[in-house]
Order: C-alpha cells, then sequence, then structure tokens
C-alpha cells in the first residue's frame, strides 16, 4: 500500500509539474513572434556596430603605427646625414689643421706641427659640422 501511494504521488506530482510548465510556458503567438523578430534585428545591428567599431579602433591604430614608422625612418634618415656631415667636417678640419700646422711650426717641427694641427682639426671640424646639422 505504501509503494501505490509512492507511486501515484509521483505520478501527480510529474503531472502536476507538466501542466505547470505547459501553462507557462510561452505561446507562439504573432505578438511574441514580432517580438523575437525585433529582439534579433537589434542583436544583428548591435553586433554590425560592434564590428564597425572594432574595424576603425584597428584603422586607428594601423593608422598611428604607419605614423610612428615614418617618423622613425625620418629620424634614422637624419641621422645618417649628421653623421655624414660630421664625418666631411672632420676629414676638412684634418686637412686644414694640418696645413695650418705645418705653417705655424716652427722651423724644425713642422710634422709635429701637422699632426697636432690635424688633430686639433678633426676634433673642431667634427663638432662644427655636428652643430650645424640638427635632427
Amino acid at each position: 500500500m505504501r509503494a501505490l501511494m509512492q507511486k501515484t504521488s509521483c505520478a501527480v506530482i510529474a503531472a502536476a509539474m507538466a501542466l505547470g510548465v505547459v501553462a507557462c510556458s510561452p505561446s507562439n503567438g504573432p505578438e511574441l513572434l514580432a517580438d523575437n523578430t525585433t529582439s534579433s534585428k537589434a542583436a544583428r545591428v548591435a553586433d554590425d556596430n560592434a564590428q564597425k567599431a572594432s574595424l576603425k579602433a584597428a584603422e586607428n591604430r594601423a593608422a598611428v603605427a604607419e605614423a610612428d614608422a615614418r617618423a622613425a625612418e625620418a629620424r634614422i634618415a637624419c641621422e645618417k646625414e649628421r653623421q655624414e656631415a660630421s664625418n666631411r667636417g672632420a676629414v676638412v678640419g684634418g686637412i686644414t689643421g694640418a696645413v695650418v700646422g705645418s705653417q705655424v711650426a716652427g722651423s724644425g717641427a713642422k710634422s709635429e706641427g701637422g699632426v697636432l694641427g690635424a688633430t686639433a682639426g678633426v676634433l673642431a671640424g667634427r663638432q662644427i659640422a655636428k652643430k650645424d646639422h640638427r635632427c
């Protein structure tokens, strides 16, 4: 008897739950279908807007990276030109310093005067050329 009561009560509970689920479930009436269509359109629009925003952000990052790359290339080119100017200044300063040093030096020290003049000319010419070419 007890087993029969348990089976019966389980069946009644299951039936009540099934009726409750059926009674509470939404109908597929036209008003709900229209609402589902509207919400899916809104979701698609939101997804499209998110994709557009993501694309725009990626384009902005690419533009910034491209500008940074151009600036880096410009700095590298400027430094190369500065180094070339510095080398030219060192050569011109060294030659000029050697000539002037050998002319100014005493009669027995023409070589030493040329070496000292060339060294001073290289240092001076290099620094002057660097200052004239700023990046």
